[in-house]
């Protein structure tokens, strides 16, 4: 036995301290397969004790499905023995006591002996190294399922930039006759494939200057590169480098994004026409009806004013018709203007404190005569001495009070009451309500009160007006921070309010007085001294009929017309008149151009120039502002507004403070 045989060999003490210091499991069978020795790493990997494996057959240790076949193995093996190393690629397990099995690597040595072929196995525990392969396998194959997961192609290049990993779209962007395999392959053969095989619509752009470019971007990739392929795909190409010093690569195809940028671009400007066509017609519509009306409201007040041939009572009536019918028209197109600004976002607020009370004030005096002939009483309610001023622009503040307060009227039953109440809320905000006792409006009509062209019921009634007060009532108090609300009953009458925010470091005055109207053009009238030129360029007969018969009255003012800007300019040039009425839209040059004209000679530089136009849009004062004039009055013309302008600029001494 081979035992025996290493008894009797005085370097045996030496053999078995070897065998015990060996890092692996050692097992020495004969040719017939029997244990003749282990060591200690063979009782701790397989679960025996010493005793328990020698003169055992060594298919103990092997798994029973291999037991049939190992004796033939191992016959083959003792026959034409020879070393086999570890790690040969075998996948070999062995048999614990337990039955669980064992992953090893086995290494084998025969040594012939007088007693024939011995064989040295040296078996070596792989159960952590199999298990972190495992692992290690299982995360390459989740990272290679998740790369090919991606939608838009993704690259992994090494430090070297030689491609490692990708999926299969960006395979699909690779050269179609690329010589081997990509991986391994080198970002820059890769690139100069792709455009070899012409996969880019480069457009005017060489071929080399489009390679240049590329390749700088992969030096210091910033941002992307947006490029389009031959079949009319727009691709998104960024580069990022890796924490080795290698680059992932990711393509977008963003082919889609393109063509809705395209579409909403197209939208956007379609829209932007749209809307420019409709502030065109807006404007157009504007000055064609407000060019008749200042006509027909400027010889009605002419009328009314009118010393020499004062009118009879009935005479007044029906003047009074007149006016009231042009200025429910005017108001009517004021507010289709106004909507149609307020839609486009074509309306500029000035936020300011402003006095409550002062503006209820001026609110009740103007609506005073038409409170009147309808029979209501219209009042406001004591306001709260310790009321704050409110943060609004004051021009939009008083529009909302005047459209409650005419629709009160309006609504109203003769005989019957409006009040105007005011109160602070707990969340710091002032509300302005509007209380009648009025017709009030039916509960199904209440949902769509604050809708455009929505008149509760009323829209084929006797009672004028469109639908629209309301509708800009609510966007004019949301753009000022605030909100509007009402309640109604029908034939009990409604409440309307509207809250804005309140300007907390400032106490309201109290109820302004209201400032009396100023002399109308009494300097003008009459008195001595020399006639005054007044140059009025306008091309419509009726409005210089109008003019005409306005100045008849004015004893200190000699007024001289033009159709046309360019006889208007040589008229004030040779005349230096104190005062130019100019209409914008004249024949030829225009009012912008005239003026223009004015400012570049000396004589007639400071000459004001008084605008006098039919166009009423913001843009439309606000290019007369930038251009100098030196007021912007729209037709139709108050005569009060036309007459004060011009006695404070011919008879400035005369006038009152302004």
């Amino acid at each position: 036995m081979f035992r025996e045989a290493l008894a009797d060999d005085p370097g045996d003490v030496l053999y078995r301290q070897l065998l015990e210091a060996a890092p692996d499991a050692m097992v020495i069978v004969d040719e017939r397969g029997t244990i003749q020795l282990v060591n200690a790493q063979t009782e701790a990997l397989f679960g025996y004790a010493r005793a328990e494996l020698l003169g055992q057959p060594v298919e103990i240790l092997i798994p029973e499905r291999f037991h049939a076949a190992h004796p033939a193995h191992r016959h083959g093996f003792v026959t034409a023995p020879k070393l086999r190393p570890m790690g040969s690629g075998l996948a070999l397990t062995g048999r614990h006591k337990d039955g669980s099995e064992v992953a090893i690597e086995v290494s084998l040595s025969p040594l012939h002996t007088t007693k024939g072929v011995v064989v040295s196995a040296a078996i070596r525990d792989i159960r952590e190294r199999r298990k972190m392969e495992s692992t290690t396998t299982l995360a390459s194959d989740r990272l290679r399922s998740a790369v090919e997961s991606i939608e838009d192609a993704f690259a992994l290049f090494d430090a070297e930039d030689r491609l490692v990993l990708c999926n299969s779209a960006y395979r699909a962007a690779l050269p179609q006759k690329l010589d081997g395999p990509a991986v391994g392959v080198g970002f820059e053969p890769l690139l100069d494939g792709m455009l070899a095989e012409g996969m880019f619509d480069l457009g005017d752009e060489p071929r080399e200057a489009f390679h240049a470019r590329r390749l700088a971007y992969r030096r210091e990739p910033k941002g992307s590169i947006e490029v389009t392929t031959s079949d009319h795909r727009s691709w998104r190409m960024t580069d990022r480098r890796t924490a080795e010093g290698g680059f992932v690569t990711t393509i977008w195809d963003v082919t889609d994004d393109v063509h809705r940028e395209a579409e909403l671009l197209k939208a956007r400007a379609a829209a932007e026409a749209a809307s420019a066509a409709k502030s065109e017609f807006l404007s157009s519509m504007s000055h064609e009806l407000r060019t008749p009306l200042n006509a027909i409201l400027g010889f009605a007040q002419l009328l009314q004013r009118d010393k020499k041939t004062p009118l009879s009572p009935r005479q007044r009536g029906m003047t009074d018709q007149v006016l009231r019918g042009g200025e429910h028209l005017l108001r009517l197109i004021d507010d289709v203007l106004d909507l149609a600004r307020i839609e486009t976002g074509g309306v500029s607020l000035s936020t300011e404190p402003v006095s409550v009370s002062g503006v209820l004030a001026e609110v009740k005096t103007t609506l005073a005569p038409m409170a009147e002939r309808a029979g209501i009483e219209l009042t406001i309610a004591p306001v709260p001495l310790d009321l704050p001023m409110i943060l609004a622009d004051r021009t939009r503040f008083a529009q909302i009070l005047m459209n409650y307060g005419s629709n009160a009227i309006k609504y109203g039953k003769s005989g019957g009451r409006a009040v105007f109440e005011v109160k602070l809320t707990l969340a710091a905000r002032v509300r302005v309500t509007l209380a009648d006792d009025g017709i009030g409006i039916p509960e199904d009509k209440q949902g769509k009160i604050f809708q455009p062209f929505h008149r509760a019921g009323q829209e084929t009634g006797p009672i004028e007006g469109t639908g629209i007060g309301l509708s800009i009532t609510r966007r004019l108090a949301e753009m000022m921070g605030g909100h509007v609300g009402f309640r109604s009953v029908v034939g009990e009458g409604s409440e309307f309010w509207v809250e804005l925010p309140a300007h907390t470091t400032a106490h309201d005055a109290g109820i302004e007085g209201q400032r009396a109207p100023a002399p109308i053009a009494s300097s003008l009238q009459e008195g001595d001294g020399p006639r005054i030129a007044v140059v009025y360029v306008e091309d419509n007969p009726s409005n210089i009929a109008f003019m005409q018969e306005l100045v008849a009255d004015l004893e200190r003012v000699e007024l001289i017309t033009a159709p046309t800007a360019e006889i208007g300019i040589e008229l004030i040039r040779a005349r230096l008149p104190g005062v130019v009425l100019m209409d914008i839209n004249l024949p030829g040059m225009s009012g912008f151009e005239a003026l223009r004209r004015l400012r570049e000679w000396p004589e007639t530089r400071d000459i004001p120039v008084i605008a006098l136009s039919a166009a009423a849009m913001t843009r439309d004062r606000k290019r007369a502002e930038e251009a100098g004039f030196f007021r912007y009055l729209t037709k139709p013309v108050r005569v009060d507004e036309l007459l004060r302008e011009l006695e404070a600029l011919l008879m400035p001494d005369a006038s009152p403070p302004r």
